[in-house]
């Protein structure tokens, strides 16, 4: 089954409304998909502040973010491009090799967004953000650098990418050189199992890959079982506590920032072209 739904692009009265309005189709597909396999998913960060403090996008957003549970998130890679419109490119480090991105997205083929400090040769589409979940003990992500390294995760060694800033890159280096080294003594089975046992103390909760510098643990029963939660006027998938969800990632949430401080992402330009008319150059490639 393909899903698929109207597309408003052209009801916006902004670039930037327009851009909202095509990320709120795909992530109505997205919903959709989800629905329709069973995949547990929530509104995250800003997109679930916009949620429950505007009703919808936070005026001056522009991105969409969703987390799964990482078994979902599994499954949903595996069905999602067969349950796409043709205009939806599903983009990951497999469908798109030059993004080295460690979460999938969902981009709209008729649009384009200048990441910071590019061009770059992938998609820019104007896009949704879907980030795995990872289970971890309050223990495990304490250590989250260390832990990463490990069974279930069994990261890479964190390493420097023309997309980092400098201070992220100086993060990385710093790190990515400890993890090299403590890789060599996990080659002894008994170091890396007592390793591993002692992450098992403390209480489990949700967070995101330890390779990202994003630093929030949501209790498990925190976020589970979901609840729902009307955004520009459709329901969708929530945490079960949207109230302590939202104060772990923000602190006071409900009083909106200064205008001097609204958060953007560092997105240069915003270019929407006609729905089913003229495809970006950025997307051409990746035609189905």
């Amino acid at each position: 089954m393909i899903f698929d739904f109207e597309d408003n692009r052209e009801q916006g009265d902004t670039t930037l409304r327009q851009a909202q309005f095509v990320m709120l189709r795909l992530l109505r597909i997205f919903d959709a998909i989800c629905k329709e396999n069973n995949l547990t998913y929530w509104l995250d960060a800003g997109t679930l502040l916009g949620a429950a403090r505007h009703g919808g996008f936070i005026p001056w957003d522009d991105d969409v973010d969703v987390m799964m549970p990482l078994a979902d998130y599994e499954k949903f890679i595996k069905i999602a491009p067969t349950q796409l419109p043709k205009d939806v490119f599903f983009q990951t480090k497999e469908t798109d090799p030059e993004h080295d991105i460690s979460w999938a997205k969902l981009r709209d083929c008729y649009s384009y967004m200048d990441d910071p400090g590019g061009p770059y040769n992938y998609s820019q589409g104007i896009p949704i953000d879907i980030f795995p979940s990872f289970e971890q003990t309050q223990t495990q992500f304490k250590y989250r650098n260390i832990y990463s390294i490990l069974p279930p995760f069994s990261n890479k060694p964190l390493s420097l990418s023309k997309r980092n800033s400098w201070k992220r890159n100086a993060y990385f280096l710093v790190w990515g050189t400890i993890q090299r080294v403590l890789k060599l003594f996990f080659y002894i089975p008994f170091i890396k199992n007592s390793v591993i046992k002692a992450g098992e103390k403390g209480k489990k909760g949700f967070c995101y890959n330890p390779q990202l510098p994003w630093f929030q643990f949501f209790p498990l029963d925190t976020v589970l079982p979901t609840s729902t939660i009307t955004f520009e006027g459709f329901e969708f998938s929530a945490p079960k506590e949207v109230t302590t969800y939202l104060t772990e990632y923000y602190g006071d949430w409900q009083t909106p920032p200064p205008e001097n401080k609204r958060n953007k992402h560092g997105v240069q330009g915003i270019h929407v072209m006609d729905n089913g008319k003229n495809k970006h150059w950025s997307n051409l490639k990746w035609q189905r």
